[in-house]
């Protein structure tokens, strides 16, 4: 019996022994290039005005077909306001990857990305004048999660055990929206939430680095905080149900990608 267990100790050291190395001098190159694809899940971080239930709002805040007949006689009150989540409805990424040697064990990453997101429904209950009795529903949908993304990160990688290696990301990321619903300004009308198309996101993420004998594939997860309020402020986007009740309106994003170079 110990005569077995050593061969077998012998065998699996000279099997480890024997590890092919895929691509040794790949992290050695000064760049090299790739793309990305991902799938997304963005929603909203959002920051209330103070007292937001206790104020006494026009109807003609609401949308045409929510007001009542003389809306110029009435008011509304919010009650709560629910971002919704819906983990089903996800989006897709994709981009492509300029990576930069820095050294050892350092890289500067440029992934310019087209990102296609979901809806993004925001939930509002309100009453008219004081009908506790008479609570409404009624949801906004933001219906052009689309961006155009330029992340910028740094990325630490661990020592490489034979064809495998970790690392971590943290970075910037200036994005644009491709286009955004606006006002019907004929009547005056909200569509959905008014934010800005531009924005500034922090982000930070790991993953891990696998080799193979053509290319190297990564897995990897990261979450994206947007810096910037968007909340559009102007009296037009203010003086509407979507936008009243807020103070603050910052994205959020969840990715999880895979990437080739």
């Amino acid at each position: 019996m110990l005569l077995i267990l050593s061969m077998t100790c012998v065998t699996e050291m000279q099997a480890q022994g024997k590890k092919v190395i895929y691509l040794h001098n790949y992290d050695h190159a000064p760049y090299h290039f790739g793309f990305l694809l991902g799938v997304n899940y963005m929603t909203y971080n959002v920051t209330l005005q103070d007292n937001y239930q206790s104020i006494d709002r026009p109807a003609t805040q609401l949308p045409q077909n929510y007001r009542p007949g003389d809306p110029q006689n009435h008011t509304y009150h919010i009650l709560g306001i629910e971002p919704l989540s819906d983990w089903h409805n996800v989006g897709f990424s994709v981009g492509v990857i300029g990576d930069l040697r820095l050294g050892d064990y350092f890289n500067f990453r440029f992934i310019p990305t087209l990102s296609i997101g979901p809806h993004r429904n925001i939930k509002y209950t309100y009453y008219l004048d004081n009908e506790l009795n008479n609570i409404k529903t009624i949801e906004s949908e933001d219906i052009n999660s689309n961006f155009v993304e330029f992340p910028m990160h740094i990325k630490y990688r661990s020592k490489r055990y034979n064809n495998i290696a970790a690392y971590l990301i943290g970075g910037i990321n200036p994005r644009f929206y491709l286009s955004r619903k606006k006002l019907q300004l004929n009547n005056n009308e909200p569509a959905l939430l008014q934010t800005s198309r531009g924005d500034l996101a922090l982000e930070f993420g790991s993953g891990f680095d696998i080799y193979n004998q053509w290319f190297k594939m990564g897995i990897e997860i990261k979450m994206s905080f947007g810096l910037l309020n968007v909340l559009k402020t102007d009296d037009t986007s203010m003086n509407c149900l979507y936008n009243a009740p807020f103070k603050e309106v910052k994205n959020k994003q969840l990715q999880v990608s895979l990437t080739f170079e």
